[in-house]
């Protein structure tokens, strides 16, 4: 089970959990306030009842608010993944940025691809590369294949962390303990 069904199921079971207890709660205040008779083998039955969901409600929520804690944790660990992912790409980037500049400063040829990369990046270090150029020595020119090899990628594409972790397999299970029943006192 992905952990985005898991959120749904378990997040259901709890408030199916609370359902049972509000109902037998308002049953055992119908019964003291005396607006409904029941037996002292139902009113025992009933609080018994009342004593088991309590305990399957509480320890529900102890467990959604742990698989809280670890979706959230999940969901940090892949923002995480995602922001150092980022900044290589930016880190390689610069790198590249800096190689063109010192390939245009020394005279060589560069496709106009990276070119407009450069001026794009940083207009003063295109600039300023160009003025060195005009100083290079021109007949010891290369020419240079582009530094980007089409590896344009779509961000738009890209999913979230919480799309990332709701597609996750979780590994948590709710306790069978916990695991509400029907219960009604007749």
């Amino acid at each position: 089970m992905k952990i985005g069904e898991a959120t749904k199921v378990y997040s259901a079971q709890v408030n199916k959990l609370y359902s049972q207890k509000r109902e037998l709660t308002a049953q055992k205040k119908a019964f003291e306030n005396g607006e409904i008779t029941m037996t002292e083998e139902q009113a025992a039955l009933l609080e018994k009842s009342l004593d088991r969901i309590e305990f399957q409600y509480q320890k529900a929520s102890e467990f959604m608010e742990g698989f809280g804690t670890y979706k959230t944790l999940l969901q940090n660990a892949e923002a995480s993944k995602q922001q150092s992912d980022a900044m290589a790409e930016k880190a390689e980037e610069d790198a590249k940025c800096i190689e063109i500049m010192r390939r245009i400063a020394h005279g060589d040829k560069v496709p106009p691809y990276d070119e407009q990369k450069l001026l794009n990046y940083n207009a003063e270090m295109y600039q300023m590369a160009k003025n060195l150029a005009l100083l290079a020595d021109m007949e010891k020119r290369e020419e240079h294949d582009s530094l980007w090899d089409d590896e344009e990628e779509n961000p738009a594409n890209e999913m979230s962390p919480d799309e990332i972790v709701d597609n996750t397999e979780c590994s948590m299970e709710m306790p069978a303990e916990v695991m509400a029943s029907d219960i009604s006192i007749e």
